[in-house]
């Protein structure tokens, strides 16, 4: 197969750290070599958090430039958008309806409203998904992190759903983990059922 490059782009607190460990982990898991990278800022705060994946038979690097992303996952609307320039033609770009402007923008009173970027991310040919509408359904509101991630394997169709579940239990124990396993497949459904209902 050939390496498949993906971006995760989110706000710190949201899990993208913890999507992108799991993403990794059951690549590795189904065999396949992995890198990854983050480029923090602020984390702990709201700040932006870009993670890489980079999945594939041989990988060495962790990064990959503008351009080069076969799929955009964005936990937050602004951050999804500041980093479309990321996909490639046609690339996947799926982006959760969460709208957290930065705090500074609110301050400034330079924040625009969340249907602006909505109206972007759908102009670049991304799907909007409800994650944490979907997450709060399958019992675990904090889990929208991994209905997303079951939305990317819906549209890529990359990794077993087993090897995803051992993931996530590995990352998240407990009743959260169980809860994330029916998120994870709530996702990857409701992707499903939109795209079979998509016109062509």
């Amino acid at each position: 197969m050939k390496t498949v490059n993906i971006l995760i782009a989110s706000v710190g607190g949201q899990g993208g750290l913890t999507l992108s460990r799991i993403l990794a982990g059951a690549a590795v898991k189904t065999g396949l070599s992995v890198r990854t990278g983050e480029t923090l800022g602020m984390a702990q705060r709201y700040g932006s958090v870009v993670s890489y994946v980079r999945i594939g038979v041989s990988v060495h690097s962790p990064v990959f430039s503008r351009g080069e992303a076969d799929a955009l996952v964005g936990l937050e609307l602004v951050e999804a958008v500041r980093n479309t320039a990321y996909l490639k033609p046609r690339g996947v770009l799926l982006v959760a309806d969460e709208y957290k402007p930065p705090s500074l923008a609110s301050i400034t009173r330079r924040t625009q409203d969340r249907s602006i970027y909505m109206e972007q991310v759908v102009k670049a040919g991304g799907v909007i998904v409800p994650a944490r509408r979907i997450a709060s359904e399958a019992g675990n509101p904090r889990a929208a992190n991994i209905v997303m991630l079951g939305a990317l394997n819906a549209s890529l169709k990359l990794l077993p759903h087993s090897t995803v579940e051992e993931a996530i239990l590995e990352a998240i124990p407990g009743e959260a983990g169980s809860t994330s396993i029916t998120a994870y497949h709530a996702g990857f459904n409701w992707l499903n059922k939109t795209l079979t209902s998509s016109p062509p």
